[in-house]
């Protein structure tokens, strides 16, 4: 169960909307935090989450933070961004999530939904790409015009930024999934937001924002996976068996 508070909700005509949380290398969640950041949103609701279950203090000072998950919206490009501090992992609070947000779409009349996240492959020397899915057999021909690979075959797309594309069905709502390869769930990987990000903007219609801040983020990363890899080698070497 989840409070709503509603500062205001905003005058918009048929708006797109993009709902995602953090994922794997946190793709969703840096995707996400850019567009509240770069397109300057405004915040027009909140939904209140019961987490965490305990409070923290400093100095003997008690502080309490309650997890929230937040409507913004941008009235220049006409859209709604959905985003969150973490992706329930208990199927019923997903499940509730995935509704109040879908519901929200539904009373502002949103035209279509998009989510975005990281799909995970095996290291490879070739260029990531970037994978699509949506719920409506007529804009996966607009998905091949933008040269993003469907995702073939059989397969899940699991925790929100899957579930919340059924939900969406469910009520009626096209929805589209945009997902960027990654190969180490468990480092952040700006460059595959940025992917996403630029798809995303062609997909809008919306003129791509500076985006030097990930960049330099996807430095900083190859920099701390060199310094990770070089203590990882001396490591190895220091293993090796001497010569008596």
């Amino acid at each position: 169960m989840f409070g709503l508070k509603i500062h205001q909700l905003p005058k918009l005509k048929n708006p797109n909307m993009i709902a995602a949380l953090p994922d794997m290398g946190n793709v969703a969640g840096i995707g996400i935090d850019f567009l509240v950041k770069k397109l300057k949103t405004k915040l027009f609701a909140e939904l209140y989450a019961f987490w965490p279950p305990a409070v923290s203090y400093e100095g003997g000072l008690v502080k309490y933070n309650q997890s929230s998950y937040k409507f913004h919206y941008s009235e220049k490009e006409n859209l709604i961004i959905f985003s969150g501090e973490f992706n329930p992992s208990d199927p019923r609070r997903l499940y509730e999530i995935c509704y109040e947000a879908v519901d929200m779409a539904k009373k502002l009349k949103v035209g279509t939904l998009f989510s975005i996240g990281a799909a995970l492959r095996q290291p490879s020397p070739t260029e990531p790409k970037i994978f699509g899915a949506t719920t409506s057999t007529k804009i996966l021909n607009l998905l091949k015009k933008q040269n993003i690979t469907l995702l073939d075959g059989k397969g899940q797309i699991t925790g929100f930024n899957g579930l919340i594309l059924g939900i969406a069905k469910e009520k009626n709502i096209d929805s589209i999934c945009i997902l960027g390869e990654i190969d180490n769930p468990n480092i952040i990987q700006p460059k595959a937001a940025q992917m996403i990000l630029l798809t995303l903007f062609e997909l809008l219609k919306i003129t791509p924002p500076d985006m030097k801040d990930l960049e330099e983020e996807e430095k900083r990363k190859k920099f701390m996976e060199q310094q990770m890899n070089y203590m990882d080698n001396l490591m190895r070497r220091d293993k090796q068996p001497g010569i008596a």
